[in-house]
């Protein structure tokens, strides 16, 4: 179960850590390509409106350039049948223009020629137009029309002129337009529209793309085809272009199929990737995961062999990485976790022995006494064993509160009478020669835990030396030397352990805890105390 988990978290941080910036990578270069590609396919409907106004600017202008030189070639006090068949002819074969009307100005506007093309004409009498009239004069429909027109005053005032809108008749768009004509009259027309909507088609790239030309009220006046079914063509980009007469407007509009192939193409190989890519981080979240999730495993199963007692057991992981260390770490407190067993098994066999010497003695020394085989000489044996248990609780008791945190009681003292007094204590006992010599400086310590430590030490040198003990103050140094059988330099940090005792002679008395507290006080006072050859040396 640890393993699923730690597998899925660590497989879903190494997916967004590896996936998600290369999604959003991805997202950008192909918001990046849209955009480009839609900035590229604007440019150019753009420059394709522009070009498109400019061909229906020139077929107006054309249409007006065409109707200025029909004005020249009327006349004005021509018979209206004569000025029409003059028209007739002007227009034959059918042109650009659906109707040509010759007007003079007076009171009111009146027609004095008109020709139509006869389809156009057809239509229009089919229509019924309400802005139409019969002229008897031309045996036609003629538009109602007053001075006020922009259509005559535009050429009165010697200005051609284009509508803003088309005059349509049936299947006929047509625009209005007009110029001016010799004598203050003007020739009006009804442009064909409906080549406009083929000039458009010429730039409709066969009709993969839509033009569409509108008036100023949105009606579409021209457009080109369709290459596919309008319902079924999606826009995805379009541009709107003034066309530079009447307010009108020219869109361009483009299918997404054909615009945005090359979108779709960077998509499928931008989605391709991302398969890859969250293939290869799943692959490598699992490869990461089982190589973090395997150690864990055998820390989790070591630690539980611990927990379970087995005290050997260990995680055997030899990598060089973190983990690798915190596994090393791991073993390394596995074998103090150990040690510590093994201290606290040796603490409790060296008390129970220690113990139980002076007690098994003094047990058959009182007996001895109840059933009369012994006197006075085995209570005073119980009395040094009682002696001996009472030190070893003592000593046990100190080693407890140095361990929990001892605090000194320190005030200036000075070190040599303190050491004098110490030694002083003890030459009641001293079998041997005990000198004391040099002088020590006035500091700041515990004088009851130094007078310890130095008790200690001489008390130690008396029991192991032959014939003399030599006690050296130097400032704020204590040095101890007997001319015993020394300590061996390998064993010379081991003296200084609980219960340690190195055999060098006979079995010395003591538990051997005394070496071990000196040491600690005097770390206590921030010195130390080391064992140099035949000489205990104390440095405060």
């Amino acid at each position: 179960m640890l393993r699923r988990r730690l597998s899925f978290q660590l497989g879903l941080v190494m997916l967004l850590v590896a996936f998600v910036p290369l999604v959003g990578a991805g997202l950008l270069t192909l918001h990046l390509i849209e955009r480009s590609i839609t900035d590229q396919v604007r440019a150019s409907q753009e420059q394709i409106a522009l070009a498109a106004g400019a061909l229906i600017r020139d077929y107006i202008k054309d249409a007006h350039t065409k109707l200025k030189s029909i004005a020249q070639m009327v006349r004005k006090d021509e018979d209206p049948q004569a000025q029409t068949k003059r028209l007739n002819t002007l227009l034959d074969p059918p042109d650009i223009f659906l109707e040509v009307s010759y007007w003079t100005m007076g009171r009111k506007p009146e027609v004095q020629a008109q020709v139509q093309q006869l389809e156009y004409g057809n239509a229009q009498s089919m229509s019924k137009l309400n802005n139409r009239a019969f002229n008897p004069q031309v045996k036609q429909s003629v538009a109602n029309w007053s001075l006020s027109e922009p259509i005559f005053q535009c050429p009165t005032n010697g200005v051609c002129y284009a509508a803003d809108a088309l005059d349509n008749v049936g299947e006929f768009p047509g625009l209005p337009v007009s110029v001016p004509a010799p004598g203050g009259a003007v020739i009006t027309a009804n442009l064909d529209f409906r080549p406009v909507s083929q000039l458009l088609e010429t730039l409709s790239d066969s009709g993969d793309r839509l033009l569409t030309l509108k008036d100023t009220k949105g009606n579409t006046m021209a457009a080109s085809s369709w290459k596919a079914d309008k319902s079924l063509f999606v826009f995805a980009v379009s541009h709107v272009q003034p066309a530079t007469h009447g307010g009108w407007s020219l869109t361009v509009q483009e299918p997404a199929s054909r615009v945005m192939a090359p979108l779709a193409s960077a998509r499928k190989q931008v989605l391709l990737w991302f398969g890859l890519a969250a293939v290869m981080a799943i692959g490598l979240a699992s490869l990461f995961a089982a190589r973090v999730v395997r150690p864990v495993q055998a820390l989790a199963r070591t630690a539980d062999a611990l927990g379970r007692g087995d005290l050997s057991a260990r995680s055997a992981i030899t990598r060089q990485d973190e983990i690798g260390q915190l596994a090393q770490a791991f073993d390394r407190m596995a074998a103090a976790v150990q040690q510590l067993d093994s201290m606290k098994s040796e603490f409790v066999a060296h008390v129970s022995h220690e113990l139980r010497t002076p007690l098994t003695s003094a047990k058959m020394a009182l007996a001895n006494v109840q059933e009369g085989l012994a006197g006075k000489e085995s209570l005073a044996r119980v009395q040094e064993d009682l002696d001996r248990l009472i030190r070893m609780v003592n000593e046990l008791l100190d080693i407890a509160r140095i361990e929990a945190g001892l605090a000194l009681a320190k005030q200036s003292t000075d070190l040599g009478a303190l050491v004098r007094s110490s030694v002083e204590t003890l030459r009641p006992l001293a079998k041997v020669s005990l000198d004391v010599t040099g002088s020590g400086h006035t500091i700041d310590l515990d004088a009851a835990r130094v007078q310890q430590i130095v008790v200690n030490l001489v008390d130690n040198a008396l029991k192991y030396a032959k014939g003399r003990v030599q006690v050296e103050i130097r400032g704020r140094e204590v040095r101890v030397t007997d001319d015993g059988p020394g300590v061996p330099p390998e064993h010379r940090e081991r003296i200084f352990e609980k219960f340690a005792k190195v055999e060098t002679g006979p079995k010395p008395p003591g538990a051997g805890l005394g070496l071990s507290i000196a040491r600690k006080l005097a770390q206590l006072h921030g010195g130390s105390l080391a064992r140099e050859g035949h000489t205990f040396v104390l440095k405060l």
